[in-house]
């Protein structure tokens, strides 16, 4: 039975009896992993365990037999990314992030770009970038790790659609991060991602659905 220990983004968690958790992550080696937290909840919950969305967090997991979940014994928090909920649109987007990683992975589909990219949106939205400019970086680089990019170069764009879709390939997260989307140009990207997610999608996102 190996035990792994990883850096993990909380991505969803849900009750499981009085005093437990299912918890789904995003790791940095081996991606999304579905586990068991005992002792989470309750009169009697363990001090050292509190996993908590928009956070950095070290988690050691073992197989749990006959079961498609592991048992993640240990959760402490590195790093809480806490001015995320003091604005609704940054919330928002952060939500909406989470749950794109969580529609369209596969447990076990492990990718260091993705882990980053989510690490680094989360980052920057607590850092008070702009929600609607990270979000569609976020999408252009998730999308791209996927291989589901087709690349600027075939979409007929506006001339700021085009250098910033460019930037969004090609640069680091910092430097791509401080480009300010114009209205329009924000829209013409923004109508590009979606058609795409949604194309690859079985159900709509809950997320957009709530905050639009």
């Amino acid at each position: 039975m190996t035990i792994q220990k990883q850096e993990a983004v909380l991505l969803k968690k849900r009750d499981l009896r009085e005093t437990s958790l299912i918890l789904t992550f995003f790791t940095k080696d081996f991606g999304k992993v579905h586990g068991v937290l005992k002792g989470a909840r309750g009169s009697r919950a363990r001090s050292n365990v509190n996993p908590l969305f928009f956070s950095l967090n070290q988690i050691v997991y073992y197989e749990k037999r006959r079961s498609d979940l592991f048992i993640i014994s240990q959760c402490e928090t590195e790093r809480v990314f806490l001015d995320i909920l003091k604005e609704w649109d940054r919330a928002a987007v952060a939500y909406y992030v989470l749950e794109l990683v969580d529609v369209l992975t596969e447990p076990g589909q492990g990718s260091v770009e993705i882990f980053e990219s989510l690490l680094n949106s989360l980052s920057s939205l607590d850092g008070k970038k702009e929600p609607g400019a990270m979000a569609r970086l976020f999408e252009v680089r998730f999308l791209m790790a996927m291989g589901l990019w087709p690349g600027s170069q075939s979409f007929e764009l506006t001339k700021g659609a085009a250098l910033t879709l460019s930037c969004f390939e090609k640069d680091a997260w910092q430097g791509s991060s401080r480009i300010k989307l114009t209205r329009e140009v924000g829209s013409e990207i923004k109508k590009i991602t979606e058609k795409i997610i949604e194309d690859n999608l079985d159900r709509p996102l809950k997320t957009k659905k709530i905050f639009g």
